[in-house]
């Protein structure tokens, strides 16, 4: 890790970054802050910062803001949100070759908004965000950033990746050499998908599989995603573009060898079809797995 990032302490706050790299992220305590002593000179005003506290019943609580002038005030202003935070994380750029201004604070914002959700591993006391004015070329480089900064954030002990798709796409890949379980653990019988998609601007698609003797059938009448996302395998792509699929909605029933799989075939992305695939009571099928 020494050679992929270089940290560097001092009084009790961390600086990461990435050799040939723009990337700065802090770790900052939240007094530190507050006393306008936290050990590193931001060089950049521009910054998205994450607060991050525990509340008297130990559940993770995550405040998402954004600032153009540095970590002065801004941090330090959301006591109505919560009013024991312990950590800020800030995110933001050297200033040569920077990329960071108003329109992509504001789209950086929004999707670590939109990732803390994801994730739900927090307590998100944020209210709201908007999308900004940032081009498309703007936009994607933020999307580049956030994809490293995750992994960096992560080795700080803020966790953006667990029930990510990135995250279902390493489990949908572990589970395709245990798929054979599958067809002796799922009760014949209907089985139900509902998941609502960022991408789509979270509109939620809905779907029905049968089971029936170790067979996991996708059934006609299921909505199915046109776009595809992180981690869709290449046999599902193949069997989505061969299948009948109007408006969104599939027209024939589609034979899979696993609940993930199926669960794919909808989405166009990696997708862990244990969590997802509900009885007609809303329970998960990983309760027949344990």
């Amino acid at each position: 890790m020494s050679k992929k990032y270089i940290l560097k302490y001092n009084n009790g706050s961390v600086e990461m970054t990435k050799p040939n790299s723009t990337m700065l992220i802090y770790k900052i305590p939240y007094n530190a802050i507050q006393s306008k002593n936290s050990g590193f000179i931001v060089p950049n005003r521009f910054i998205v910062y994450i607060l991050f506290g525990k509340n008297s019943h130990g559940k993770d609580m995550v405040y998402v803001g954004k600032s153009k002038n540095g970590i002065e005030n801004r941090p330090t202003a959301h006591k109505d949100k919560f009013d024991n935070w312990t950590t800020c994380y800030v995110l933001t750029q050297f200033k040569e070759r920077t990329f960071f201004n108003d329109g992509t604070i504001q789209y950086l914002e929004n999707e670590l908004n939109s990732r803390v959700d994801e994730v739900g591993l927090y307590n998100n006391t944020t209210i709201n965000t908007t999308t900004g004015t940032a081009n498309t070329d703007d936009m994607e480089d933020c999307d580049d950033y956030l994809d490293e900064a995750y992994k960096m954030l992560d080795i700080l002990g803020l966790d953006l990746i667990s029930n990510s798709e990135e995250a279902e796409a390493d489990e949908d890949m572990i589970e395709s050499l245990t798929r054979p379980e599958a067809r002796k653990v799922v009760p014949n019988g209907t089985y139900y998908f509902g998941r609502r998609l960022k991408r789509l601007n979270n509109a939620v698609l809905k779907a029905e599989m049968q089971v029936k003797d170790g067979k996991f059938i996708l059934l006609a009448g299921s909505q199915v995603t046109l776009d595809t996302g992180i981690g869709l395998a290449p046999n599902i792509d193949l069997l989505r573009n061969q299948a009948s699929i109007e408006d969104g909605v599939l027209l024939e029933d589609v034979e899979m060898d696993s609940p993930s799989a199926a669960g794919e075939f909808v989405i166009g992305a990696a997708c862990n079809g244990w969590t997802s695939w509900l009885t007609k009571d809303g329970e998960k099928i990983d309760k027949f797995r344990k």
